[in-house]
């Protein structure tokens, strides 16, 4: 997952994206590559429900 944050008429926007594609494609579209922007890519962490269990005991 992608966070697209820019400004937008004084104000920060901030949009998700699945992938890198469709953020360039969003960003492209909507000429901001001439705007500040500000990419973060969110990796998607998935626990560790064995390790959770066995603290738990």
């Amino acid at each position: 997952m992608y966070k697209l944050k820019f400004i937008h008429d004084d104000d920060l926007t901030i949009k998700e994206f699945e992938t890198k594609k469709e953020m360039d494609s969003y960003i492209d579209k909507n000429n901001i590559n001439k705007v500040w922007h500000q990419v973060e890519k969110i990796n998607r962490v998935i626990p560790n429900l064995k390790e959770d269990k066995e603290q738990g005991e």
